[in-house]
């Protein structure tokens, strides 16, 4: 017969043996950037996507907050100081980071958002390649050095001057957010005169007169790659996996509405951003084959590969595949 002490210890040792039940978190941060890419984001915050999975899950009611940021750098430091849950990053973002918080947070890839091409414009007309640059010319971009924009400028330098020159247009870029950047593009007058953006700013600036291509991120990288990656820590994914699933899947839905129904995702893309993009450019753009709202991850190996050659990424992976994308996410 067991002693009333007997029977303490041994409920002390079940409770201690037991699992830990943690609470998963009833708020959940999310940001993007500016532009068409992150059409499914608008989407998602304006049908409520999120929460409606969030409840389906059995998790009550949680509060989805909803962030924009100028670009991918600005995002790495709220994902690592903890004010962020999910971010847009370029490849080059999300590998930096990937770098610098393996063995303690741990970001990966938790899903794709798009594959698209961008598109370096201009407005001196003597500008016809990379090599007609002068010191006397910006070129604006969301974040000088760090930004997918900014790569793709070092990856053309390295292809035309070579490995060792691929800083040699650096000094050239200037940090602006998309919306501004488009705005001293047609308003002319100041120093920008050239422009590193994404859809649709790209076209409806290439709809102006005046301003033309220089080079695409089709021409430069050769292939279909990833315009942004969704980020998350392994910290946020292990303690809370109901919520991170349902977030997997309200983006999924998001994605699949904008595939299906290409009119109301515009109608709610325009809503929402407040973009003065006309409709009908806008359905164009969306037409385009080379525009795709995908949660597959797409080619990140052409950023990592080039960044490791020219030492701006330290301690390369070996496989992105296995090693930057969380294993649920969806690979090519």
């Amino acid at each position: 017969m067991i002693s009333t002490f007997g029977r303490l210890a041994l409920l002390l040792a079940l409770l201690l043996a037991a699992p830990r039940a943690y609470a998963e978190a009833k708020t959940i941060r999310i940001a993007k950037q500016y532009g068409l890419g992150y059409i499914q984001f608008m989407i998602m915050e304006d049908q409520r996507i999120v929460e409606k999975h969030a409840k389906s899950a059995g998790l009550g009611d949680v509060e989805v907050t909803w962030g924009t940021f100028r670009s991918s750098d600005v995002m790495n430091d709220a994902l690592i100081s903890a004010n962020l849950d999910f971010a847009c990053l370029g490849p080059p973002g999300l590998a930096t980071i990937w770098s610098r918080t393996r063995g303690n947070i741990d970001v990966r890839a938790a899903a794709g958002l798009n594959a698209l091409p961008l598109i370096l414009t201009t407005r001196e007309p003597s500008i016809k390649s990379i090599r007609d640059f002068k010191e006397s010319h910006k070129i604006a971009v969301p974040a000088a050095k760090v930004s997918i924009q900014a790569i793709l400028i070092q990856m053309a330098a390295a292809r035309e001057w070579g490995d060792a020159q691929f800083q040699k247009l650096d000094s050239l870029t200037m940090s602006l957010a998309h919306p501004d950047a488009t705005a001293m593009m047609l308003g002319g007058g100041t120093e920008v005169i050239a422009n590193f953006s994404s859809a649709p700013f790209q076209y409806r600036q290439l709809k102006h007169p005046g301003i033309h291509k220089v080079v695409s991120s089709d021409e430069i990288t050769g292939g279909a790659y990833s315009f942004n990656v969704i980020a998350s820590t392994g910290k946020f994914r292990n303690e809370n996996p109901k919520l991170y699933n349902a977030f997997l899947s309200a983006l999924q839905e998001a994605t699949d509405f904008v595939n299906k129904d290409k009119d109301a995702a515009a109608d709610i893309y325009l809503r929402v951003s407040g973009d003065k993009t006309p409709k009908a450019e806008l359905l164009e753009i969306m037409a385009q084959p080379e525009i795709k709202f995908t949660t597959e991850v797409v080619n990140l190996g052409i950023f990592t590969d080039f960044m490791a050659k020219v030492g701006t990424l330290k301690n390369p992976p070996k496989d992105w595949k296995t090693e930057m994308v969380f294993p649920e996410a969806k690979v090519r």
